[in-house]
């Protein structure tokens, strides 16, 4: 059985058209939304296109609610997709099917590029990556991506998920330094990207003290 994990965050405007393209996925047999203490309907929303919906009582980060969503799936495959995918959620498809023929052990996606569609100067992808090859030797192309799948008893064997948005730069780690394999998929997916208006610096700030915090945590682990 596969299961689809969707944290979610104040999404009521995306979130309905990503369930729906989940749905689509013959593979995916299960849907969870994890509504990290929205202040919107997006568990609404989400309940009301077909996902099962666990409701945080407050926004515990992406983490936490990537950590709930696993330890309520019922599938041994997890797939996990960021809310504002949209119809692009579709393509998961592709992230699958690697798994699921034993060919790796996770798959993450990589994003086409766009020029001028990016919204930051990337030093939280430089952090990252730089991050992830200091720890494993591996260099990503798409270290922060958020859509992934792995088996359910790999995730149980690393400890689960870290907090916050560090969450997959940790994963990443975590399985490549346990042997688990790790291949980076090309897709088509488009999400919601942080303009550079303040509220974008800020998103952008706090997600590169996140990922910081989960390196120097990592560090001081390994010692």
């Amino acid at each position: 059985m596969i299961t689809a994990i969707v944290p979610a965050y104040n999404e009521q405007d995306r979130i309905g058209a990503t369930v729906r393209a989940i749905k689509r996925l013959p593979d995916i047999q299960e849907i969870i939304v994890v509504d990290d203490g929205s202040r919107d309907n997006t568990a609404r929303e989400a309940l009301h296109n077909g996902a099962r919906v666990i409701s945080l009582t407050r926004n515990y980060g992406k983490g936490a609610a990537m950590q709930a969503g696993a330890d309520a799936a019922a599938g041994d495959i997890l797939v996990l997709l960021d809310a504002d995918l949209e119809d692009t959620a579709s393509q998961a498809n592709l992230l699958i099917t690697p798994v699921m023929n034993n060919s790796t052990d996770m798959t993450i996606a990589t994003f086409p590029v766009i020029p001028g569609k990016g919204g930051g100067l990337g030093f939280a992808v430089k952090l990252a990556r730089a991050g992830i090859y200091r720890h494993t030797g591996k260099i990503m192309v798409a270290p922060l991506s958020g859509q992934r799948a792995l088996r359910k008893s790999a995730l149980l064997k690393i400890g689960g998920f870290a907090e916050g948005f560090g969450a997959e730069v940790a994963l990443t780690i975590r399985m490549l330094k346990a042997g688990y394999g790790v291949m980076e998929i090309p897709t088509e997916m488009s999400h919601r990207v942080t303009g550079r208006d303040m509220q974008g610096i800020i998103h952008r700030g706090r997600q590169f003290l996140a990922v910081l915090n989960t390196l120097i945590h990592l560090n001081t682990q390994g010692r």
